[in-house]
């Protein structure tokens, strides 16, 4: 395997809940040095939350541990002058900044992007917001849930009868660490093309929008307020899923195509379905979509899920099971893939966390597991700013370090 691409860059991450530290630990599988710059005064909720194994304690959150690998801790009162001096010496030695505080907190610790161009001209800085920089929402306290509702996302989430509803787990902070990533690299390469740093100012809720062109452009071009409209399709039929044989057994299908229609009716032993005027074309399925999910219900009932997915499948039609956590763990392919990776831990041991989602054929990801609070405090200090043994003990005796 070749050098990781990212050797060489540094990361000083002030980021915590979830999406700046899932972008830094995909950052730092690729070979960046991550430096978490955190504080036991006040630390990461996430340090706290669930995903344990029931004994609560700042290092030991099983969430914490998956999206926080591959980086180092240091631990700072960014309250106090001196700590803020010796982020702005890790700063000097690092490429970007990337932090998702709410707005103005930076500058009240003298570390907005004013303050770090004069101390590292190049540098790139990224701040994550619920609702930007700018503005009078700008100061909004947020999370990925309150993010997808004011980018309307909750508004066409649902069924047609329930109130508006948000996507399962945390998203979108995870999809919006992502982005993280993207938009740092295109800064990357900017720089290293024209030597220019810059900020980069991300509002989750924009990104979020941009994830629903569809209803964006029907409301741009036709003046349509799209509705929520449970699993179904504007321009499919069926689409949704579909109750298979067993308990609370699942599949999910998507018919594009009369074609595929056809297909789909042969495979579920009811071929006249496929010529019934009602059905025969997608404009006729769309109209009597009710009526139609009823009686693919009906069909698809009878059929083993996993049985029926692979027939469906042979027939080159989109399906798939409806997987719980469990029964995505025991898929034999996902099984194979990277995606899980084991991981020891100062505290914990070893931990089985998700990893990137990708193979790559040249490079080695380093993972490395997650960061008790200040593990690594000594360790810059000494080795990348050349604090003494006396110097680092006078900082903590005067809770600069903490």
């Amino acid at each position: 395997m070749g050098t990781r691409p990212l050797e060489g860059i540094r990361i000083a991450d002030f980021g915590w809940i979830y999406s700046v530290p899932h972008a830094t630990a995909w950052l730092g599988a690729l070979g960046a040095d991550v430096i978490r710059i955190e504080t036991s005064g006040a630390p990461d909720l996430v340090r706290f939350l669930t995903g344990t194994d029931g004994s609560i304690g700042a290092n030991r959150s099983g969430i914490f541990h998956a999206i926080n690998s591959s980086r180092r801790s240091i631990a700072l009162n960014l309250a106090m002058p001196e700590a803020q001096k010796i982020a702005a010496k890790i700063i000097r030695q690092s490429d970007f900044v990337t932090e998702n505080f709410t707005v103005g907190n930076m500058a009240k610790y003298n570390l907005a992007y004013d303050d770090l161009v004069k101390i590292k001209p190049d540098i790139i800085m990224l701040s994550g917001t619920p609702l930007g920089q700018d503005g009078p929402l700008a100061g909004s306290v947020g999370f990925g849930p309150t993010a997808q509702a004011f980018a309307g996302l909750c508004h066409i989430t649902g069924y047609p009868d329930s109130f508006p509803c948000g996507i399962g787990g945390t998203w979108p902070d995870f999809a919006v660490g992502t982005a993280m990533v993207f938009f740092l690299l295109a800064a990357l390469h900017y720089r290293d093309r024209t030597g220019q740093g810059q900020y980069l100012d991300l509002s989750m809720a924009e990104m979020v929008t941009t994830m629903m062109p569809e209803a964006m452009m029907d409301f741009l071009m036709n003046g349509r307020d799209e509705a929520a409209i449970g699993n179904r399709d504007e321009s499919m039929a069926p689409h949704g899923v579909f109750p298979a044989a067993g308990d609370d057994q699942w599949i999910a299908i998507a018919i594009a195509a009369d074609d595929e229609f056809a297909k789909l009716c042969e495979a579920l032993g009811a071929p006249s379905m496929a010529s019934d005027p009602k059905f025969t074309r997608l404009f006729g399925r769309l109209a009597n979509v009710e009526e139609l999910e009823r009686e693919i219900a009906a069909r698809t009932r009878v059929h083993p899920r996993d049985e029926l997915v692979a027939k469906l499948r042979a027939r080159g039609l989109a399906a798939g099971p409806v997987y719980s956590t469990p029964e995505l763990m025991k898929d034999p392919v996902f099984a194979r893939s990277s995606m899980l990776v084991k991981l020891k831990h100062s505290e914990v041991g070893e931990r089985v966390v998700p990893g990137l989602p990708v193979d790559f054929g040249a490079i080695d990801l380093e993972y490395r597991g997650a960061p008790m609070i200040g593990e690594h405090t000594d360790e810059v200090l000494t080795e990348l700013l050349g604090y003494s043994a006396a110097e680092i003990a006078r900082l903590k005796d005067a809770k600069v370090l903490i």
